[in-house]
């Protein structure tokens, strides 16, 4: 028998680079050819620039609604690692849950994750407590880098109308830098506020 095969990739802004989507479908694609598995095209899904904790991520939900479905149109789903999928605790069983009751194998290769094994639950509850550490300490050290930020006179980042994010170059920050044109349409704004002259009948001011 020919297992079929879904691939799924996701990377993050955390100190990673576009080219990871590449890096992990190729270790996918390797892992497939190796054992004789059959990587269907039309069912490869990737979220790019999506953070791992929540699970409304467009290509994981189309996955899923395909893995879940009456046609069952794959029988397995091969990801790098498990965090590509969540990194939440909490997420990454519900979707094991799902897929083995769906009866879709789920394999982490780079972790040695299959969900055919009696231990896979275990290793995923223990990964997926990792991969949520690791959510943590990244939000403690983006705080910490944001204070430092702020505390140097740097703009910590987001877009404000009114003003221009300029860089400063080599990893100095950026900082803000008024917008002329923009910033006559905030003055006169205030200016209106200021005199009553804005009401529900001059939102086109």
């Amino acid at each position: 028998m020919t297992f079929r095969c879904a691939l799924y990739a996701r990377y993050s802004s955390d100190l990673q680079r576009p080219t990871s989507i590449e890096d992990q479908l190729r270790i996918c694609r390797e892992y497939a050819n190796s054992r004789g598995f059959e990587v269907l095209d039309e069912h490869v899904y990737v979220d790019e620039a999506l953070c791992g904790v929540g699970a409304e991520r467009p290509g994981l939900c189309r996955l899923l609604t395909a893995a879940l479905s009456s046609s069952r149109p794959f029988d397995v789903i091969l990801v790098d690692d498990s965090s590509r999928l969540s990194r939440n605790t909490a997420n990454a069983l519900g979707m094991f849950e799902k897929l083995s009751f769906a009866g879709i194998r789920l394999i982490a290769i780079s972790q040695g994750i299959d969900s055919q094994h009696e231990q896979a639950q275990v290793l995923v509850t223990v990964h997926g407590m990792v991969d949520s550490l690791y959510v943590q300490e990244l939000a403690k050290k983006t705080h910490r880098g944001m204070d430092g930020s702020m505390l140097r006179g740097r703009h910590t980042g987001g877009r404000i109308f009114g003003y221009d994010n300029i860089s400063l170059g080599d990893d100095q920050g950026v900082v803000l830098a008024i917008n002329e044109s923009e910033a006559a349409i905030v003055r006169r704004i205030s200016r209106c506020r200021r005199m009553g002259c804005l009401s529900r009948r001059s939102h086109g001011l």
